[in-house]
């Protein structure tokens, strides 16, 4: 039995927050993990946790930033002491072009092929907002994201890496008007990403929801209440 809780305890990756209960644990090493919500709704909050929680373990995070917000303060606050040992351990790279991104996705593959002993997590943040920038016809991003997608997935499987992709949202109307949230991406990104996690603000200052939209061994709808603070989420 210890054998195998260890076991487990290695395929996950901790928030030190209630997230983790929602998770049964953290988030998994081996799948894509789409985190969508509104602007402010703590979704980078969350990647740069799991970011510094990675490299405090003195394993290699990869971060690829594609707003240009990376806050290196922000990585000092969460980190806290452990701010050096963590600078070492986080690589981030920040594609300007949706091409680019797909360019740097590969060479972080060919990378990742002799030094995936070292790297625990891959985080694309976020998926779309480069894509939703791009001039090229939607029938030519669409299959440009999913084989973008395809490459992330292959490398969460190949590698035994947790993958996170956080992903913006978009409202629809129907014919009675009616709106409905939805993620960018479609069923693209809905697709590949095997856990779902959707973040909400709170009525609190601060106070941040979260719900699991997709797991393959937990139940829909499950629910986590959560803090942004001055030292990353709790």
């Amino acid at each position: 039995m210890k054998v195998l809780a260890n076991l487990e305890d290695n395929l996950k990756i901790p928030t030190n927050s209630s997230i983790d209960n929602l998770l049964n644990g953290g988030f998994e090493k081996g799948t894509v993990t789409q985190i969508f919500g509104p602007p402010s709704s703590g979704k980078s909050n969350l990647a740069l946790c799991l970011a510094v929680n990675v490299a405090k373990n003195g394993k290699k995070a990869i971060y690829m930033d594609t707003e240009g917000g990376i806050s290196i303060d922000r990585i000092k606050q969460i980190a806290g002491n452990d701010f050096s040992k963590v600078a070492n351990n986080i690589m981030v790279f920040e594609p300007t072009t949706f091409q680019e991104q797909g360019e740097n996705i590969g060479a972080i593959e060919l990378w990742l092929r002799k030094n995936h002993a070292d790297t625990d997590i891959f985080i694309l943040d976020s998926a779309v907002a480069l894509y939703r920038v791009d001039d090229m016809k939607s029938s030519k991003l669409n299959k440009e994201l999913g084989k973008q997608m395809g490459i992330l997935s292959k490398i969460a499987r190949s590698f035994d890496i947790a993958v996170i992709v956080t992903n913006q949202i978009y409202t629809a109307f129907d014919d009675e008007g009616n709106n409905d949230v939805r993620a960018v991406g479609g069923m693209v990104l809905q697709y590949w990403s095997k856990v779902i996690i959707q973040l909400e603000r709170g009525e609190e200052t601060n106070q941040r929801i979260a719900t699991l939209k997709r797991h393959r061994s937990i139940g829909e709808g499950r629910q986590a209440v959560f803090r942004i603070t001055s030292r990353g989420i709790s």
